[in-house]
């Protein structure tokens, strides 16, 4: 993930009057990223500007479009999907700010991007980047105020270690939008993959985890969405849910489709 410095650096040399060209090899970073920068900010003017609006988005007024505006609320459903399933919070070592990671499949660019553009409407003053990993891809955002955005975040325990207990604001955002929470889920920890019996393709959405509790949310979205799932125990920490129906498993191609 590209840092505030690294941003500033890129701007210096552009206001300088150095080529797109020019900046990846003096810094070393990606000509795509040198665009994206130019792009987004300008210069350095613009990269400040958004530096002081995301200074001043307070959790109050995150967490009030997170509420009442559809298209944040909405993102904020796939998201919740994505950190239940494959994401973390943890605090940095200045204590002043937390960082949120996702980590998602190269596999899947698609994905990669569907989470980049969730967060960035939730904070569209945030710099949102990407870490890579081994086959993997870390998407991630620096925001002091991640816990209460995702209050089922606790230091130095896992998700399947502790209890995960919805608030009351994000059971509403639940029962909203119940397929943009099914959808993070799946992208973080689901699959889609074909059941073959006497030489017929049956063809099954299946979703796993080891916290029971996240367990449970998925068995409840698919209720609200009127899908038959059925559970069962995959090892001795793992569970999976299955989702089998043809009728189903067609509704779901038709609004998700296989992972891309």
């Amino acid at each position: 993930m590209r840092t505030y410095e690294e941003y500033q650096r890129i701007l210096t040399l552009w206001e300088q009057g150095h080529t797109k060209k020019g900046i990846a090899r003096i810094t070393d970073i990606p000509r795509r990223t040198i665009i994206d920068c130019i792009q987004r900010y300008e210069n350095l003017a613009g990269l400040e500007a958004q530096q002081e609006r995301a200074s001043k988005s307070t959790p109050d007024l995150v967490l009030t479009a997170i509420k009442e505006n559809p298209t944040v609320k909405q993102a904020y459903a796939y998201l919740l999907g994505l950190y239940l399933g494959d994401g973390y919070i943890n605090l940095q070592k200045n204590g002043r700010s937390y960082r949120i990671r996702i980590a998602l499949d190269d596999r899947y660019p698609g994905i990669i991007d569907s989470c980049t553009k969730a967060i960035a409407t939730i904070l569209p003053d945030n710099i949102v980047g990407h870490v890579q990993g081994k086959g993997c891809t870390y998407v991630a955002c620096y925001y002091k105020h991640w816990p209460t955005l995702f209050p089922q975040h606790a230091h130095g325990s896992r998700k399947h270690q502790r209890t995960i207990a919805l608030e009351e604001w994000q059971l509403q955002i639940v029962d909203a939008y119940p397929l943009e929470v099914f959808r993070g889920l799946y992208h973080s920890d689901g699959s889609r993959f074909s059941n073959i019996v006497n030489g017929k393709d049956y063809p099954r959405y299946q979703f796993s985890n080891k916290s029971n509790d996240i367990i449970q949310l998925f068995c409840y979205v698919c209720t609200r969405l009127g899908l038959e799932w059925s559970y069962r125990k995959e090892t001795h920490t793992a569970a999976g849910v299955f989702v089998s129906r043809r009728k189903d498993v067609e509704y779901l191609d038709s609004v998700i489709g296989p992972k891309r």
